[in-house]
């Protein structure tokens, strides 16, 4: 169990790796793959060695600097590359301890743990949800549903990602866009379809719940205006991720004050 969970943080630490180049060239004009494929640093635009790119190590090895210009590099490197890597022996360990793990199912966890990394992080650093991604996953889960789940388990998804996305609409409607942006119902059409009813619903509750508990937090240290707004993506993903692993302790804890 040990080696599989290490072999697994060491995996998903590279992924995340790659998760940041994503990341940051996502919304450039030359795309992820545009441009030279070498990582460089965001400053001198030196060009990376092998020994640069170690996950996590090669940040600490350096003091968090680059080894030419010496200036600080962003802490959302390590962070990312250590919950991907996190993450992914999570959901070894949650799936085994539920008696569920099975290598699709796996690889759909860990398929699903990069997404929501990558919208959550393009949230908080540009203020938009990568819609690309958001719908390929959706295309994955709807596919993954349909084969691996019973015809059931696939309407009630499918119905849930429609309404939650219905609902999202309406709130993009009401606010006029100033409440909620256009790019959170494709991704809550995703959770929806990811985690069907009732967990979907859970998610949404601790989503909503989390992002007014830092909203006003966030207010109360001067860090933002009352007419401010916060990227809801980290929220929606997050919780979502949550969900995925712990949503039936999750439900029942909801019902219990019911």
């Amino acid at each position: 169990m040990v080696f599989i969970l290490t072999g697994l943080f060491i995996l998903g630490s590279a992924v995340g790796s790659f998760l940041n180049v994503v990341i940051d060239r996502s919304v450039e004009e030359k795309g992820v793959f545009g441009g030279s494929l070498r990582s460089q640093c965001d400053y001198c635009k030196a060009t990376l060695s092998s020994v640069d790119l170690i996950p996590i190590i090669s940040f600490a090895g350096l003091g968090g600097k680059c080894r030419r210009c010496k200036k600080k590099l962003s802490w959302q490197y390590p962070f990312v590359e250590a919950l991907c890597g996190s993450l992914f022996a999570l959901s070894f360990y949650v799936l085994g301890s539920f008696g569920a793990v099975s290598l699709w199912l796996l690889l759909y966890f860990l398929f699903l743990i990069c997404i929501f990394i990558v919208v959550a992080v393009i949230d908080i650093k540009f203020s938009l949800i990568p819609t690309t991604f958001v719908f390929f996953a959706a295309a994955v889960s709807l596919f993954y549903n349909y084969f691996f789940l019973d015809s059931a388990l696939f309407v009630q998804n499918v119905l849930t990602a429609f309404l939650l996305a219905a609902f999202f609409f309406a709130l993009f409607l009401i606010t006029k866009g100033r409440g909620m942006g256009s790019g959170d119902i494709p991704l809550a059409f995703l959770i929806g379809m990811v985690l069907g009813w009732p967990n979907a619903i859970a998610a949404m509750f601790l989503a909503f719940t989390s992002g007014a508990l830092i909203s006003i937090l966030l207010v109360i240290f001067g860090k933002k205006g009352l007419k401010q707004t916060i990227p809801f993506g980290p929220f929606l993903a997050a919780s979502a991720l949550v969900v995925m692993f712990w949503g039936r302790q999750i439900v029942d804890f909801y019902l219990s004050f019911i």
